[in-house]
C-alpha cells in the first residue's frame, strides 16, 4: 500500500532477501531462535599509511574481534566490537580521538590510521529462522540467518544460500518453480550447512570474549597451534565456512545451463 492505493501481485515464487528484520519473515510467522551477545559492531573506513596489498587482518581482544577488509584506494573497512555499554562512548569520539583509540586496540600493522569516515553501530546477535520455506515463500541469507562477524562468513553463507536456489529453480523451470517439492529440497540442501555455520561461528564468539585466564591461555595456545599445523588450520577453516558438504554449481563456479 503507498498513498492509500493497495497494489495486489501474484507470483509463482517470492524469495525474502529482506534483513535480518524481514518483513516477510515476521509475516508469515516462522519461528526463529534468537540470542544476544551483549556486544555491538562498530563500522566504519580508515585510510592506513601503509598499503593493505589486498589483506584482510582481524585480532581477537577481550571486547571482541576487531576487523580491517581491504577496500578501494588503500583504504579498510572497519569491523570493531565492542560492548553495547561502550557503545556510545566509542561514537561520541571524534575523529582524531577515535583513530587513537582504535590503532591501540589494532597496532601498528599498517602503520598509523591517517583518515576515518562516519561510524554506526549494530548490536549483534545469532538469529536462525527454524523454517526457511513456507508455501510458495523461501527467506534466505540473514532474514533465515544472522551470524556473529568474528569468522566472517554470514555473506559468504548468503551467497551459498541465492546459489542454491537458483539451482533448484533452474532445475525446475520447465515446471512449477514454487512448488512444495522444489522449495523442500532447497531448505533440507541448506539446513546443515547453516547450521553447522551458525554454531561454529557462535562457538568462537563465546570462546574469544571469555575474560577468564584458563580460557585465554587455552585459545591462545589453540591460534599457535593453528599457526604450526597447516592441515589443522585447513580442516578448520573449511568446517567454519560450511565447505564439507555438497555446494551449489554456482559457488563451484560451474554454470547452471
Amino acid at each position: 500500500e503507498r498513498d492509500g492505493v493497495v497494489t495486489t501481485m501474484s507470483t509463482r515464487l517470492l524469495v525474502g532477501a529482506d534483513g535480518i528484520n524481514s518483513t516477510i519473515r515476521e509475516q508469515l510467522d516462522l519461528p526463529v531462535s534468537r540470542w544476544a551477545y551483549g556486544q555491538s559492531a562498530i563500522v566504519t573506513n580508515i585510510t592506513p599509511s601503509r598499503p593493505h596489498r589486498n589483506v584482510a587482518y582481524e585480532r581477537f581482544t577481550d571486547t571482541g574481534p576487531v576487523a580491517l577488509l581491504p577496500m578501494s584506494e588503500d583504504r579498510c573497512a572497519v569491523v570493531w566490537t565492542v560492548r553495547d555499554e561502550q557503545v556510545d562512548e566509542v561514537l561520541a569520539l571524534d575523529d582524531a580521538a577515535f583513530l587513537a583509540a582504535f590503532q591501540q586496540r589494532f597496532g601498528y600493522r599498517l602503520g598509523n590510521f591517517l583518515r576515518t569516515g562516519r561510524r554506526a553501530a549494530y548490536p549483534l546477535q545469532l538469529l536462525r529462522a527454524r523454517e526457511s520455506v513456507r508455501g510458495r515463500v523461501a527467506v534466505i541469507g540473514n532474514a533465515a540467518h544472522t551470524l556473529h562477524p568474528i569468522a566472517g562468513q554470514g555473506f559468504n553463507l548468503g551467497i551459498r544460500d541465492v546459489a542454491a536456489l537458483a539451482e533448484v529453480v533452474a532445475s525446475a523451470q520447465d515446471g512449477d518453480i514454487g512448488a512444495g517439492q522444489v522449495l523442500q529440497e532447497y531448505e533440507q540442501w541448506r539446513l546443515g550447512e547453516q547450521r553447522n555455520v551458525a554454531l561454529a561461528t557462535d562457538g568462537l564468539a563465546r570462546l574469544f570474549s571469555n575474560p577468564l585466564g584458563p580460557l585465554r591461555i587455552g585459545r591462545n595456545l589453540g591460534l599457535l597451534a593453528m599457526e604450526c599445523l597447516p592441515g589443522a588450520r585447513h580442516a578448520l577453516a573449511r568446517a567454519a565456512m560450511g565447505l564439507a558438504g555438497r555446494q551449489p554449481r554456482l559457488a563451484r563456479g560451474v554454470r547452471l545451463d
